[in-house]
């Protein structure tokens, strides 16, 4: 029998704007008043305040002065019982929280997992907290609910911050697409090295021990050295075999000319910083690795590179330069793979080994005020069973290396370095591990292997043309999105959108650059500018959502234009 509900502005608020809680509430218990609760945000960078429980509603005015400082703050209320959902729409504060626009409320049934993930890529921003009701702190869900947020969080802003700012790394992917002609193809290294052990070097505390047993295996491990560890090894004096290039940062060039690895041969791919080209003078070898968006899988396709990218069982919280190195050593067939200076752990309170940055101690109470989700600060067990400081994305490269390797049961994988340590990967030390490593010539074996796999200097030309083509298909956007802002501007007049925007919309999406560089760009916009929102727009709100919409355009091809980004 269904519940009776008549009388309730809440419950029509609720109808309107979440309809498929209607329905569950017919199933609801009995409930108990809600508990009054306060909360005041602690930071002022917090972009999404996450409150577990509704109860939380009680605190509306103190949510509503913080979320009132700036436009784009939200308050996103995560509740798993619907009788509190129930009692929430007869509270003091349910009809202002339903209809304002800051704040939104998600049921979580048992399986959470896709509801967490449709949250997060409705608001992936990267400044978050979260924080419980004084009776939801106590459940022993809430530390797995929150950890669990906060990578999935993680996820979904990296990923909307590559589309987002799809514009600005076509600076990097525009210059290295155009030294592919005069790169080897790193992926050809497949099955090359099959039972060569290779050692994955992180700049890690615990790197320091390994350096005498790295200088000694020189000649017996392939070792591999990717970022800030190419300059850790370099600087005290021991050169990797192979070193593996791809933060498109300005750091990465920072810490690449602070090396001293000026021959080693780099593999690279096409996101990383152009300017890392000033700090190296070994062989370049390109990667594909699916890092460098739709941008780059246009090129290799016009260039009939097809070699299937490294790592595609890594998983979407393989985000890290350490993930990449190992993806490569298990496609080259390296066996056993060692790692090293992988603390994921501030081990001894530091965040480096020595000679990688100037300053690399840690100061616990800093990292606590740290709102990114990637960043935050946890402890946790490390492979001595100490405690340690540790942070999610650190939880999250842990656990993501240990299903990697249970996938490849046919490389022994050793942890050889202090921190955290990886899920059923056996702990030993460098010594232990390589005692039986026999000799080999493998800087021979590498340059006689670059040489095979060069790719085609003629290259250069089909670059050069299609780079023409994407140049005018770019500009052709521009004077598209102007024109679509007249219709606009012009179509509020009537409050209704005309057919000539209904085909310039179609000419838009069918635009080679579109295609080509921002191909999720104009979807990730829809999404963004109106998140949650489950009804069907007006026509006076769809044409306001399109002016926003075509002014966001406008600002990003104007950027890639006035920048000359394509070249």
């Amino acid at each position: 029998m269904e519940k009776s509900f008549v009388g309730n502005n809440s419950l029509d608020l609720l109808s309107e704007r979440y309809p498929e809680l209607i329905f569950l509430l017919n199933f609801s218990s009995s409930y108990e008043d809600l508990p009054e609760e306060e909360f005041i945000p602690e930071f002022k960078a917090v972009e999404v305040f996450y409150i577990y429980g509704i109860s939380g509603s009680s605190a509306y005015p103190s949510l509503k002065k913080w979320a009132l400082e700036e436009k784009t703050r939200r308050v996103v209320f995560l509740e798993d019982s619907l009788s509190a959902i129930e009692r929430f729409l007869s509270s003091t504060y349910s009809e202002q929280i339903l209809q304002d626009n800051q704040m939104f409320l998600f049921y979580l049934e048992e399986h959470y997992e896709k509801k967490l993930e449709e949250i997060a890529s409705n608001y992936p921003v990267e400044h978050v907290f979260i924080q419980a009701t004084n009776s939801y702190r106590k459940k022993p869900q809430f530390e797995q609910l929150c950890l669990r947020l906060l990578r999935i969080i993680t996820v979904a802003h990296a990923g909307t911050i590559e589309i987002l700012k799809s514009h600005h790394m076509l600076a990097n992917l525009m210059r290295n697409i155009s030294r592919w002609p005069h790169s080897f193809l790193a992926n050809r290294l497949q099955g090359q090295f099959v039972n060569v052990p290779a050692i994955i070097c992180g700049a890690g505390p615990s790197l320091l021990d390994a350096i005498g047993p790295l200088k000694n295996l020189h000649d017996r491990a392939l070792i591999l050295a990717g970022g800030s560890a190419i300059t850790a090894l370099s600087n005290q004096g021991v050169t990797p075999h192979l070193n593996i290039a791809a933060d498109p940062n300005f750091e990465e060039f920072e810490r690449l000319k602070a090396a001293s690895a000026y021959e080693t041969p780099l593999i690279y791919a096409t996101r990383v910083h152009p300017d890392i080209w000033n700090t190296c003078n070994g062989q370049m070898g390109y990667l594909v690795s699916d890092t460098g968006g739709s941008c780059e899988k246009h090129f290799e396709n016009l260039l009939g590179i097809d070699q299937q990218a490294v790592g595609p069982d890594l998983g979407m919280e393989a985000l890290s330069v350490t993930t990449l190195s190992l993806a490569l050593a298990v496609e080259m067939g390296c066996n056993p793979i060692v790692f090293v200076g992988i603390d994921l752990s501030y081990t001894g309170m530091q965040r480096y080994a020595e000679k990688v940055v100037s300053h690399s101690a840690i100061d616990p109470k800093t990292l606590q005020e740290n709102t990114q989700a990637s960043e935050k600060l946890l402890r946790r067990k490390n492979i001595k069973g100490e405690f340690v400081y540790t942070t999610v994305k650190w939880i999250m490269e842990s656990e993501c290396i240990a299903s990697f390797a249970k996938k490849h049961t046919n490389c022994r994988f050793i942890n050889a370095t202090n921190g955290l340590g990886f899920k059923d990967i056996e702990n030993s030390s460098l010594e232990e591990v390589s005692t039986d490593w026999k000799p080999i010539d493998l800087h021979a074996v590498i340059h006689q292997k670059m040489q095979c796999y060069q790719l085609d200097p003629h290259f250069s030309a089909t670059i050069t043309s299609e780079k023409k083509k994407l140049h005018s298909s770019v500009l052709r956007l521009q004077e598209m999105t102007l024109r679509m802002l007249k219709l606009t501007h012009e179509a509020q007049e009537v409050s209704i959108p005309t057919a000539k925007m209904i085909l310039l919309e179609f000419d838009f999406q069918e635009e080679l650059a579109l295609n080509a560089l921002f191909p999720f760009l104009d979807s990730t916009l829809d999404r963004l500018l109106d998140p949650c929102e489950k009804r069907k727009r007006s026509d006076k709100e769809m044409l306001k959502h399109l002016l926003e919409k075509y002014n966001s355009w406008k600002e990003i091809l104007e950027y890639v234009v006035e920048q000359n980004l394509i070249g």
